[in-house]
């Protein structure tokens, strides 16, 4: 009979538990509060990064690798001192060189006093459904005192549905999609956060906290190849700056057909607008030192883009720069694997992309 009791008495607590916690769903919002994302209007209630549009006109793999919501992220405001956040993906939470936290996790930040990101530790669990539990947040901050936080979505998964739990009682206000003109980044898996280890740690949503602007992600893994299709896309979002890191994914391409596809991609930009355009270098092969073949494979592509740059500036081509392999200035540790950066890697392409935007931004 006490063990019933005990059993019912826990049941009716578990369900006092569930009552306390107010759940918000940032995509059923009747505002758009998804940041980062191009053409929200039609893209308005999911974590997506390209239009239902475009799936009728880019290629397969690379209209799935669209649905990861790379980049995207939401903001709110709350004096709670705890929340939660539940969450469901469709693919693998993980990879061989990329842990679930990269693959699949999020990443809280909170926004101080200076406007300054400070990180948020949550504990994680993963399965069918993914929690993360952040607790003690008002333990420097005044009683009541309502602070902004920005929840970083997963790399390399799609998000089925995601709700933010805080304790009934505390405030909660979803902040708007923020408006101002953002970078616009068309790249290869590396831009698309590999291997990063945590969302926060891909070198584009680090460069988006270094310039405290919106910064669309089409990183695409594998697929960042230059072609029209996409171009097409890129040249839809009125950009502040955009900038292309397609060398990776053109490996197949010979160093003139680099040079074309270059020539062609600012043409069509500069055909609707003279946006500020930065072309990206590859940053070389881990083993390019040791292996003649990589060595030679990533320099081959760099010749093609700057054969590219080079003509484009004869001709008098207004707002297009360069960051060269060397600026990038990656190390012996700064990948993973052969070609995907580590953490350390990513800080480095961060560091060098949001220097030379700075430059070009006049920040």
């Amino acid at each position: 009979m006490k063990k019933i009791i005990a059993m019912s008495v826990l049941g009716m607590s578990l369900l006092a538990g569930n009552a306390q916690t107010r759940w918000v769903n940032p995509a059923k919002a009747d505002f758009y509060a998804v940041q980062n994302q191009g053409w929200a209007e039609e893209l308005a209630g999911s974590y997506k990064r390209l239009p239902p549009r475009a799936e009728k006109t880019v290629r397969k793999a690379l209209w799935d690798l669209s649905r990861n919501s790379a980049g995207l992220a939401v903001r709110f405001k709350t004096d709670s001192p705890e929340i939660t956040v539940r969450y469901s993906v469709e693919g693998p939470l993980s990879m061989p060189h990329m842990p679930a936290t990269g693959v699949s996790g999020v990443d809280m930040y909170r926004l101080s006093s200076e406007g300054k990101p400070e990180f948020c530790f949550g504990s994680y669990s993963f399965g069918d459904t993914i929690r993360y539990s952040y607790t003690n947040l008002g333990s420097t901050l005044k009683p009541g005192q309502e602070v902004e936080y920005e929840l970083n979505l997963p790399l390399f998964n799609t998000v089925k549905f995601l709700e933010i739990g805080t304790p009934q009682g505390a405030s909660f206000i979803l902040q708007p999609r923020r408006t101002e003109k953002p970078v616009v980044v068309y790249g290869t898996s590396i831009a698309h956060g590999a291997c990063s280890s945590r969302p926060g740690m891909a070198w584009a949503n680090i460069v988006r906290r270094n310039l405290d602007m919106p910064l669309v992600n089409l990183g695409f893994s594998g697929n960042g190849r230059l072609e029209p299709e996409l171009v097409d896309l890129v040249n839809e979002l009125d950009a502040a700056v955009y900038v292309l890191d397609c060398m990776p994914n053109l490996t197949q391409k010979t160093e003139q057909e680099v040079t074309a596809l270059v020539l062609d991609a600012v043409a069509k930009i500069r055909a609707k607008s003279n946006t500020p355009i930065l072309l990206v270098e590859h940053a070389g092969y881990s083993n390019a030192p040791t292996n003649a073949a990589q060595y030679e494979l990533y320099t081959r592509l760099n010749r093609g883009q700057r054969v590219a740059f080079d003509k484009l500036m004869n001709e008098g081509t207004p707002n297009l720069f360069y960051l060269t392999h060397d600026q990038l200035g990656f190390s012996p540790d700064s990948w993973v694997d052969y070609v995907h950066p580590s953490d350390l890697g990513a800080q480095k392409q961060a560091d060098a992309v949001t220097a030379k935007l700075k430059e070009i931004l006049n920040r």
